[in-house]
């Protein structure tokens, strides 16, 4: 269907009913420099203020590795980097104190990656690209993500809903982003990653969702030339999808 929507909705209820296919669709943030292209949505974290995985499928369609591509901000009241992750350089979090952990991973671009940022307080974190952890050391953070705050995907927040940077942005497409409500396993994220893009959760993993891809693309506000375009999950899609995660999982292997 190409895109759906875009400049400025608040919501795809208004043009598409109830959006029974919300998750058939991918945000695309178009290839330029722009602070003016984003999503915007005010989650739930009453949930999730001390354990949660986020997962998501990316794609980049720049080569701005100058910050690290962020693709998710949370940003409350407290601190503009509640929850910050990036495809390249760091992530941070900050709950009882500010954690700030670097890696050294390079995606390239315009191929599909699978992330998955995991955490519960005192005890466990995370960052998973395409299966595998990056292997975040020191510390874990410990405290609570405080209430109240809004995801901005595609920008880095350094004020609540702004504060973006022309040289701090992720441009490219996001796919089925889940936020969990529990630190998932190697095995959960794993079998997410080969199951492919394009798979439905398990149910024991449906479960644990406590903000959906669907409900992002169904309640969150679009802004400047972002848009939602068909996640082009046919059958053919599909195919090609776990094909070329069969292609780098061969690639990883030792010669």
């Amino acid at each position: 269907q190409g895109s759906s929507r875009q400049n400025g909705s608040s919501g795809i209820n208004a043009e598409y009913g109830d959006c029974s296919s919300c998750s058939d669709y991918l945000l695309r943030l178009p290839e330029e420099f722009s602070i003016d292209n984003y999503l915007k949505i005010n989650p739930d974290f009453s949930a999730l203020q001390e354990e949660l995985t986020v997962c998501t499928w990316l794609k980049k369609r720049l080569d701005q590795n100058r910050r690290g591509v962020p693709w998710l901000s949370y940003a409350t009241t407290t601190h503009d980097n509640s929850l910050l992750l990036k495809a390249g350089v760091h992530v941070v979090l900050y709950g009882s104190k500010y954690y700030d952990k670097r890696f050294s991973t390079v995606i390239m671009r315009d191929e599909w990656y699978h992330f998955c940022f995991v955490w519960k307080a005192g005890v466990r974190v995370e960052y998973y690209i395409n299966g595998v952890s990056v292997g975040l050391s020191g510390d874990i953070p410990t405290g609570r993500i405080p209430l109240g705050g809004t995801i901005v995907l595609g920008q880095e927040q350094d004020t609540v809903g702004g504060g973006f940077d022309p040289n701090d942005l992720f441009a490219g497409d996001i796919y089925n982003l889940n936020i969990f409500s529990r630190a998932l396993t190697l095995g959960d994220v794993t079998e997410m990653y080969y199951n492919g893009r394009c798979a439905e959760l398990c149910r024991a993993l449906s479960y644990e969702v406590a903000l959906s891809w669907g409900e992002i693309v169904r309640r969150g506000e679009l802004k400047g030339a972002a848009s939602l375009e068909d996640a082009e999950c046919n059958t053919w899609g599909a195919v090609v999808d776990f094909a070329e995660i069969i292609m780098n999982h061969l690639n990883r292997r030792p010669q």
